[in-house]
């Protein structure tokens, strides 16, 4: 048997294996880029959940701080209020306390409204001081929360990144795309092994 006759009997065969080849590499073509669109999907679906889960994470994170913040606040004026009423009794003692040593000394007239002035004068003193310290610490109470609320909203922005989501029309494109060119491709090797 001579080659020209063997090449001659393969040939419908080869011709018919290309065009299989060439169904396959289409259908590849085309199915590739919607496998990969699947996966980008997936892949934003999932990144989405995260950031949901993050961000409601730093809202749980900084109303805690803001609780602490305020639970300082709070127990700071309960303990102002309990020192005010400490210097109301002092006060109030030592009036009562300097009655007596006036009574008992024949002390009257102005002598006692000025003893009873001083330490009118000497509790208004430390009520100042225990105003302003107040004072302060409301200021500091509001300068902590803004400082919060800054930090969570800068957190918030770190965990609301763009999500990149594929295109279904590019998808389509590509897959089409790949879809003729292994049909050209074919259609270049089958005329090929027609002539």
């Amino acid at each position: 048997m001579c080659f020209p006759a063997i090449g001659a009997a393969i040939a419908p065969a080869a011709g018919a294996g290309v065009q299989t080849l060439l169904g396959i590499s289409t259908v590849a073509s085309i199915a590739s880029p919607l496998v990969a669109y699947a996966g980008q999907q997936q892949q934003a679906k999932a990144q989405a959940q995260y950031q949901a889960q993050a961000q409601e994470a730093e809202r749980q994170r900084f109303q805690q701080e803001q609780s602490a913040i305020r639970l300082k606040e709070a127990q700071e004026q309960i303990a102002a209020n309990e020192e005010l009423a400490d210097i109301a009794r002092s006060t109030k003692a030592a009036m009562g306390t300097a009655t007596t040593l006036a009574a008992n000394r024949n002390v009257t007239g102005l002598s006692l409204e000025a003893f009873y002035d001083d330490i009118t004068r000497k509790a208004g003193d430390v009520e100042f001081r225990l105003a302003q310290q107040q004072g302060f610490r409301k200021t500091a109470t509001g300068m902590a929360l803004e400082q919060a609320r800054f930090a969570t909203q800068q957190r918030q922005i770190a965990l609301s990144k763009p999500i990149s989501r594929p295109s279904l029309a590019l998808t389509g494109f590509q897959a089409f795309s790949g879809g003729l060119q292994a049909y050209a491709t074919g259609r270049q090797i089958g005329s090929t092994y027609e002539t």
